[in-house]
């Protein structure tokens, strides 16, 4: 596994049907699980925790099968924050 964060552009309502990573669009093939996870808040925030309009330290996390136009599929967990979608991680 390797950790990327990302930015990403994504499509779908429910959750990912597509999304470009490095120029590339990949299509998904399955969701295979999704979950809430804990963000790492603190490193965007620094010593204003408290302060009004900060990003939520939840973030809705799917992974998914998914695969270039030419190339084999690969597993992926995508991440949505407040307003944008990472690559978080590319399973090997």
């Amino acid at each position: 596994m390797r950790r990327h964060d990302e930015q990403v552009a994504v499509r779908g309502d429910d959750g990912p049907r597509d999304f470009v990573w490095r120029g590339r669009r990949y299509t998904v093939c399955a969701v295979l699980a999704s979950w809430q996870e804990r963000r790492a808040w603190w490193r965007e925030v620094g010593d204003h925790p408290t302060v009004p309009g900060l990003p939520s330290p939840q973030r809705r996390v799917w992974r998914v099968e998914a695969r270039p136009p030419s190339g084999t599929a690969g597993v992926f967990d995508l991440g949505r924050d407040d307003d944008r979608w990472l690559l978080l991680r590319a399973h090997d």
